[in-house]
């Protein structure tokens, strides 16, 4: 199915904001007014949208743009909605437009964007990887519109959509389509990278319409009232509702009511439709339908604070005497602290008296603000501290490190294996040399980042919160929002004694071991030993209390309560009615949980003096409260639970059914449309999720919260960077194996205040998605991708902040590494010269390795002088020491460097000094190496039998070292051994040379290799004519080419196999190379190579009228002249009208057909562009083509055309040509005097001497038609004899063609006998004749002899 994009999405070229986008979902376009007709289904919809229609646009770099913002919102709220009445129907497709832009041009860059549009037709051909991104994205792709930048998708679910107007929201749409659509090449160029973005555009108010018609379509949903239900009707059935209510709506197919579940009380009804309004984010829809409750949560006063969420000091406006001990005693004008946060959706804060100290509940009607504040900075929703540990959550703590990537990337062997020479282009341009080895520790400052523990600790949040670092899931992993920090408790936890009791501290008399718990129990205030009483986990069972069963324990607690009653112990009463109510709800007793906490609240302390008590048990009891379904005595404990859960930085979960509170509270945020207070509520819930490790239940509140934050800080006007979800979002992906959106949220991840441990996390990241998505990465059959460099310059970047010299070397040798691999040496070399400047501030040996690197660079770059420079003071300080093999490993690049500058001699001394200390030290692989520089040396000389000794005793080296990694030295060597035996003309020697190297590059698995060694047994198989094996051979090239996903290589190969087919000159080879030209033919397409694909549909054509289907030639052909006129060239045009052309003209049939491919098109633009010798060679051709055709008056004009351009040519030949020509077209008209009068034209132009014997030739023929014209259309005898004289006087110079002569003699002495009687002259022309006749027999019968013996 295909779409167009509408004009009007197309109007606009803006960035969509997530605030825009936040504007779309919280205000929508659409109620359920005048809805009559249930969903139709997911193919067919119809907007009736009012007003103005427009683009959103989401950029790579989610950057927001305010005013734009405002102006669509203002377009949202004028009341435009969308109805779905019978009859109105739209499509569910959904188009996704891209464009690629730079942010330093202001007007759109067509080259770039048919760079992206070239690419996408590429990939396209592999539809699986395009599918599979747009599921990872939680879209069906319909199709794809390379030409129309575009791809249209589409939705079944709501919770699809949902998803997806989240990664586009959040950007990771554009940035995956760029991560898929840009090329390696792309990734190494650092300006261009900066400079390039890549937009999505999308009309959004399709979405949201298709939103609403996908919550039609499944049946039920959820909704907000809009008014109370007693403003309506008082009917029996209806449900009883008050505005804001939230309800679940089930379509029951009734025009006006349906059905209605209201949330807080589980009540149905019928409730009238216009009433409702759908939620307007997908989220909150996914949201209510997984977590189903029926608790109600009442909306709270807004109040006199203009700030969402404020910190400072507030003033009392009312006289308060509290009912409870936890609440504040107020009198008008008293001055308040506000403890931690004051959110304006709660109707509770935490403050603390000015005047008493004291610190208690506060209720927000009950104040005014005074020097109160929104949160500092850009922190908006959280505190420093929160901000802080938030950063440091680590999904993937329990994954272990891969050192041996990083290894990999950033060893080396360039400073002890030799490298191998290049003889020319058709050798492997670049050999990796990467030796085989055994894990070894690290030793570099590098390794030991990523293999030793951070000493770094979380900041110190307060005596309690360093529980948020410890926690246990379901299958008994830890998760640490530092992984260092989680290790040290988890060994505090296991070393240390029971804080109470001993092991058998039962025994004896109850009496002591109450007094002393009670003792304990009853400080005044929190101790850091309290804390496994209040955790997660009831770690207090094994801690504190271990040894005991449960069972053991009530019973002792018990009597500790008792105890703690008659002596008047208040705190120690408190904590043991807490403890046993957790024992009980731990038993789902949930009553007698519920007993014990309100005895715990009871009992009169300060309780703000164990904070973590308090907060444990107002939520542990509104958690019973709520499985209860006590709704009575929910509300006041509610409000108090979810003052202290939010209002309260860098809270310690004590339950896990906090959770059931935080759903409330996001309810109330949802009807008050408070996002700073939902905020809030996803980062609880985020928190709690990942301390749990439930890493799919935590993503879509991460994602929420992501989202959040970018729209809040579009709202503020000013971006809220620090609280940077996109590292975190990276990890949760990467666990739940979705690759594409792993690497897009970590490209988007500023990593502002990234540590270098953070850096090479990144990279370890980045590497282990890469792998998911081409496995040949982790294989080492494939380089690693060039987006890795990213990753390493950010490491760099941070690393040169620091004094770590040893890290910034290793990093700026990776990186140069990774150029070279990729084939960008010039962009190796800075990052070489780097890493020599860094590694001579450590030591000499540091910076050794990274100048051979750089001395090897410059070999390859084609610089041996500089190389030279560079490399020999290393071999002079090397002088002395015992490092044999370094000097060998300089011999040899100078050697190399020499042989570029043509110093044979002195390059063979290099070599041979390398060999030796090669031979010395044992080293099998670097004498293989050195003989086989040292026959390629030969080679280079022209000396292949001493070429053939040093390779020869290098294959046997290599192969006693088979089982290294040496497959490509030992390929080329065997191609250097075949090329010796080349040139001494021992073509089976060469042969099985070739072969050997493929054989060998087989087994390795290197397809490079196999590419290299395929295309030099093609070319091998062709010079010796033998078109059958060469094919195979190039049909091979074809199929590695297409498991490199190299189109190039694939489409130069496929037309030369179209050539090879087409020289057999069969049907079937014919019809085989048809089908190559066609693959070709789409890959030129694909890579928008319109020169090469106008050649290649001329191609097919011509094949096409070889196997006699003129009418597919004819419409080929003209597909090649449409596609070189779109290229606005003229001369490259005009070639392909005249090639097109001489198809049919050179071939025998329908030779007409190339008239109008001549005449209408390439003589039109060969005079345009004023090329002379075009318009002459086309004017030719006309001629003869027209006057095969019998055409002779149209001839007649283009001939005389001919003549006159001739003349601007300057070339003789083409003059004489021309006259000829016109002469014999005259001669066809019967106009012999002007006949006669141009051949002599072209007779006088021609040279006074003969250039050559073949233009005797010629002159004799000319001038016996001269002859015979003159005698029998002009009866002009005696000019006649003139002209067969001359005629005669040229075939005597013409001793190779006597036949001319014998037939000039018979006219001449036809002549005298006739027209000009004279026996005697007429006898005497017989005599030479007949002589020459007998002549020529006797030349034949000896011939014939010849013949027989």
């Amino acid at each position: 199915m295909t779409n167009e994009v509408t004009g009007e999405s197309r109007q606009q070229d803006r960035d969509i904001s997530p605030a825009e986008l936040d504007a779309l979902w919280r205000e929508p376009p659409y109620t359920l007014a005048g809805t009559n007709e249930h969903f139709p289904g997911n193919d067919v919809m119809n907007p009736g949208v009012e007003g103005e229609e427009g683009p959103g646009v989401e950029s790579g770099n989610g950057e927001v743009e305010s005013d734009s913002y405002w102006k669509r919102k203002e377009a949202f709220t004028r009341g435009s909605t969308v109805s779905l009445a019978v009859g109105e129907r739209f499509s569910s497709d959904v188009v996704l437009v891209f464009s690629g832009r730079r942010r330093s041009g202001v007007i759109p860059d067509s080259e770039l964007q048919e760079a992206l549009r070239t690419r996408l037709r590429v990939v396209e051909s592999n539809s699986q990887d395009v599918i599979q991104l747009f599921k990872d994205l939680s879209a069906r792709l319909l199709s794809v519109h390379a030409e129309k930048d575009s791809f249209v998708i589409t939705f079944k679910t709501v919770e699809e959509m949902w998803k997806f107007s989240t990664y586009l929201a959040l950007g990771y749409v554009a940035r995956c389509l760029e991560n898929f659509l840009c090329d390696q090449s792309f990734w190494l160029d650092t300006e261009l990278l900066r400079d390039l973005e890549i937009t999505v555009t999308v009309d959004e108010k399709h979405l949201a319409t298709l939103y609403l018609g996908l919550l039609l379509q499944e049946g039920s949903f959820f909704a907000k009232a809009l008014v109370s239900s007693a403003e309506h009707s008082d009917e029996e059935e209806e449900l009883c509702f008050r505005r804001n209510d939230l309800l679940m709506v089930k379509d029951t197919g009734q025009d006006s009511h349906w059905e209605g579940t209201l949330l807080s009380t589980g009540q149905h009804g019928l409730v009238p439709v216009n009433t409702m309004q759908p939620l307007p984010y997908p989220f909150y829809q996914w949201f209510l339908r997984k977590y189903p409750s029926c608790a109600g949560c009442s909306p709270s006063e807004r109040g006199q604070f203009d700030h969402p969420i404020v910190t400072g000091s507030c003033e009392a406006v009312v006289d308060h005497n509290p009912i409870g001990c936890d609440e504040l005693q107020l009198s008008r004008g008293d001055l308040i602290e506000i403890h931690g946060m004051l959110l304006r959706g709660l109707d509770l804060f935490i403050g603390t008296h000015c005047s008493t100290g004291n610190t208690g509940f506060v209720h927000k009607a009950h104040v005014k603000p005074l020097n109160a504040k929104p949160l500092d900075g850009q922190l908006v929703f959280l505190s420093e501290k929160e901000r802080v540990s938030l950063s440091q959550v680590n999904p993937c703590s329990t994954e272990p490190r891969d050192s041996g990537l990083l290894e990999r990337l950033f060893s080396s062997d360039i400073s002890t294996v030799y490298r191998l020479d290049r003889l020319d282009q058709s050798d492997f341009t670049y050999i990796r040399n990467q030796p085989k080895q055994e894990h070894k520790p690290p030793t570099s400052a590098r390794q030991s980042i990523i293999s030793e523990k951070s000493d770094a600790t979380l900041p110190y949040h307060s005596s309690y919160a360093s529980q948020n670092t410890l926690g246990r899931g379901g299958d008994g992993e830890l998760l640490s929002f530092s992984l260092y920090n989680t290790f040290r408790e988890m060994n505090e936890f296991q070393e240390d004694p029971p804080l109470f009791l001993e092991e058998g501290s039962w025994e004896g008399e109850e009496s002591e071991v109450c007094d002393r718990t009670l003792t304990l129990l009853n400080m005044h205030h929190f101790q850091e030993d309290f804390l496994p009483l209040y955790d997660l986990h009831h770690s207090f069972l094994w801690l504190t209390f271990s040894g005991q069963s449960e069972e053991e324990l009530l019973g002792h607690l018990e009597i500790v309560r008792e105890g703690a009653k008659r002596t008047g112990m208040a705190w120690a009463h408190r904590r043991a009615c807490f403890l046993l109510g957790r024992l009980c709800a731990k038993k789902l007793k949930y009553s007698q949980a519920r007993v014990y906490y309100e005895e715990a609240l009871g009992v009169s302390v300060d309780g703000f003096s164990d904070l973590p008590l308090l907060i444990a048990l107002y939520t542990n009891l509104t958690a019973v409260y709520l499985k209860q379904k006590m709704a009575d005595k929910l509300p006041p404990t509610l409000e108090k639970a979810s003052a202290l859960l939010l209002c309260l930085p860098c809270h310690t979960f004590t339950s896990l059914d906090e959770f059931e509170l935080l759903k409330l509270v996001l309810r109330r945020s949802v009807v008050e449309g408070d996002k700073h207070l939902e905020a809030r509520v996803c980062y609880l819930t985020a928190s709690l999720f990942l301390l749990l490790r439930k890493i799919d239940d935590a993503l879509p509140f991460v994602e929420r919260l992501q989202f959040l934050t970018v729209t809040l800080s579009a709202e503020e006007g000013r971006p809220i960077a620090p609280l940077d979800l996109n590292w975190l979002l990276s990890r949760l992906y990467h666990r739940k194996y979705m690759p594409y959106l792993a690497l897009a949220s970590l490209s988007l991840d500023t990593g502002q205040d990234h540590s270098l441990q953070d850096a090479f996390h990144r990279i370890e990241l980045f590497s282990r998605n890469s792998v998911r998505l081409n496995p040949r990465w982790k294989e080492g059959t494939s380089l690693l991708p060039a987006q890795i460099v990213v990753y390493l310059q950010q490491a760099l970047a941070i690393a040169e902040r620091g004094d770590d010299l040893q890290t910034q070397r290793d990093l700026c040798l990776g990186l140069a590494c990774v150029y070279q691999q990729h084939g960008a040496l010039e962009k190796a070399l800075p990052c070489a010269q780097q890493a020599v400047q860094t590694g001579g501030g450590i030591n000499e040996e540091e910076g050794f390795e990274a100048s051979v690197l750089l001395g090897w660079l410059l070999v390859l770059t084609g610089q041996p002088e500089r190389a030279q420079n560079t490399l020999q003071p290393l071999l002079q300080s090397l002088q002395g020491t015992d490092s044999p093999t370094q000097r060998g490993v300089i011999h040899n690049l100078l050697a190399l460097c020499l042989r570029q500058q043509g110093g044979i001699p002195e390059a063979g001394s290099h070599l041979h000094h390398a060999l030796t200390i090669s031979r010395e030290s044992g080293n099998q692989r670097n004498q293989a190496l050195a003989l086989a520089n040292l026959g390629c040396l030969a080679l280079g000389v022209g000396a292949p039998t001493l070429a053939e000794r040093f390779l020869f005793r290098s294959l046997w080296l290599f192969l006693e070292i088979w089982e290294c990694p040496v497959d490509e030295e030992h390929v080329q060597t065997y191609l250097w051994l075949g090329r010796s035996y080349k040139d001494r003309g021992r073509s089976q020697d060469a042969r099985l040379c070739y072969e050997m190297g493929l054989l060998i590059s087989l087994q390795a698995r290197n397809l490079p290799s196999q590419m290299v060694v395929a295309k030099v047994l093609s070319r091998h198989y062709a010079d010796v004519l033998l078109y059958g094996q060469s094919i195979l051979y190039y049909e091979h090239c074809v199929s590695v080419s297409r498991d490199l996903k190299d189109k190039r290589l694939e489409g130069e190969y496929l037309e030369i196999l179209s050539s090879l087919y087409l020289s057999l000159n069969t049907e079937k080879s014919s019809r085989k190379s048809l089908d190559y030209s066609k693959q070709s033919l789409r890959i030129s397409i694909d890579l928008g190579k319109r020169k090469e694909e106008s050649e290649t549909w001329l191609q097919v054509g011509r094949i096409y009228y070889l196997i006699h289907e003129d009418e597919l030639a004819d419409m080929y052909l003209q597909a090649a002249v449409k596609t070189a006129l779109r290229m606005n060239d003229p001369r490259f045009a005009m070639s392909i009208y005249e090639e097109a052309g001489d198809v049919f003209f050179k071939g025998n049939r329908k030779r007409l057909a190339s008239l109008p491919f001549y005449r209408d098109g390439s003589l039109p633009f060969a005079r345009s562009i004023r090329d002379i010798d075009s318009e002459f060679r086309l004017l030719s051709k006309l001629t003869e083509l027209l006057m095969t055709q019998e055409e002779h008056e149209e001839a007649l004009q283009y001939a005389i055309l001919a003549v006159q351009i001739s003349t601007k040519t300057g070339v003789c030949v083409n003059e004489r040509a021309a006259y000829h020509r016109l002469a014999t077209v005259y001669y066809s008209l019967e106009q012999y005097e002007m006949t006669e009068n141009y051949y002599l034209k072209s007779l006088s132009l021609s040279p006074a001497v003969l250039q050559h014997p073949l233009e005797a030739r010629y002159y004799t023929k000319l001038y016996c038609r001269l002859g015979d014209l003159t005698l029998h259309k002009l009866k002009d005898a005696y000019d006649s004899v003139g002209y067969f004289q001359l005629a005669q006087a040229a075939a005597l110079e013409d001793r190779a063609n006597p036949q001319a002569l014998y037939v000039v003699y018979m006219k001449l002495a036809e002549i005298h006998a006739n027209h000009m009687p004279d026996p005697l002259l007429c006898q005497a022309y017989r005599d030479r004749a007949q002589s020459l006749r007998r002549e020529l027999s006797g030349l034949g019968e000896t011939a014939g002899r010849g013949g027989d013996g």
